[in-house]
């Protein structure tokens, strides 16, 4: 089971030929959610929540909705913020194939996870210049948290495939394209996450303080400097990618914020200089969902399109 949970941490696609469903399992703080996809062309087959409580717990979920999976749909379990820990170190000059078993001791002192229970997986900085030193964001989670639910999936015979945190997924929702894309998204309760997408790869991945409650104040108070705020941050990061990453502008902000006030956030960042700024529009990638189901299943659906994505899709950068 250990090294089961180590193949499947590790950044991966469904090998061969495309299958004609994917699914994702989203673990959240107090929830878990499935979604299940039709491949040829995209659509929604599936989208099922279960509240966990002390009458239900986690593996009680995880059981009940893997019974509505197929043995031949691959899955993606999707860890949710509070479920891993993201940290940046330098990286260490030793051969790939060693570098799993090295990072945990680099990783001890940034990580409340024992060395023993760490499971992790890293990514390269993008396009570092030779006069810097190398650096990596890892991910690490604990085994003692996912050893039991992949028993249950294993049990249920369920295909798990890929284990990923939330940071990974946004960037699925995208086209690739050549232009860099700043992608502003939130997911209740949690802080604001602040990334740049170019090329479908992740190149910086940051998240914001102060705005975990963002989709539950009205224009009027945003406008008493939580927004603006968000404009200083917005343009330091655009800053740093430019200055410090040394890459081509960013061409568009797109926001995917659950909140009625949104067009409002949009103006404000349209009046205040940004000109390529809009609302991510998932209707034409969730047909057949609502816009409350969107919002509730978006991130889930970012899951389970990890499946179908390149191995090398994903690099990362962080302030």
């Amino acid at each position: 089971m250990i090294q089961l949970l180590a193949r499947v941490f590790k950044r991966a696609s469904h090998g061969g030929q495309k299958p004609a469903a994917i699914a994702a399992l989203h673990l959240q703080a107090d929830s878990l959610k499935l979604v299940v996809l039709h491949t040829h062309p995209y659509r929604v087959e599936k989208v099922d929540t279960l509240l966990l409580s002390p009458e239900k717990s986690l593996v009680q979920a995880v059981s009940q909705l893997a019974g509505e999976l197929s043995s031949t749909v691959p899955l993606c379990l999707v860890l949710s913020a509070e479920r891993y820990q993201l940290i940046q170190l330098d990286k260490p000059a030793v051969p790939e194939a060693e570098m799993l078993q090295a990072l945990p001791w680099l990783a001890r002192e940034l990580t409340s996870v024992a060395v023993d229970d760490m499971l992790l997986d890293y990514l390269d900085l993008p396009e570092q210049t030779a006069q810097q030193t190398a650096r990596i964001n890892v991910v690490v989670t604990a085994k003692s948290s996912l050893l039991e639910l992949c028993r249950e999936l294993q049990r249920r015979k369920v295909q798990l495939v890929n284990i990923q945190p939330e940071e990974w997924l946004p960037r699925n929702l995208l086209p690739v394209q050549n232009a860099a894309v700043m992608l502003i998204v939130h997911q209740p309760g949690q802080e604001l996450m602040l990334q740049i997408i170019r090329q479908g790869a992740l190149y910086f991945s940051r998240r914001l303080r102060g705005f975990n409650r963002i989709d539950q104040y009205g224009i009027a108070e945003l406008s008493q400097g939580m927004l603006d705020n968000l404009l200083l941050e917005v343009q330091r990061s655009l800053d740093y990618f430019e200055g410090q990453l040394r890459q081509a502008p960013v061409k568009e902000i797109l926001f995917q914020i659950a909140t009625n006030e949104l067009p409002a956030i949009v103006k404000y960042f349209a009046d205040n200089g940004f000109v390529q700024v809009r609302a991510l529009d998932l209707t034409a990638l969730l047909p057949g969902l609502n816009k409350a189901e969107q919002q509730d299943y978006w991130l889930t659906v970012a899951g389970a399109l990890e499946l179908n994505q390149p191995v090398a899709a994903v690099t990362g950068a962080a302030l």
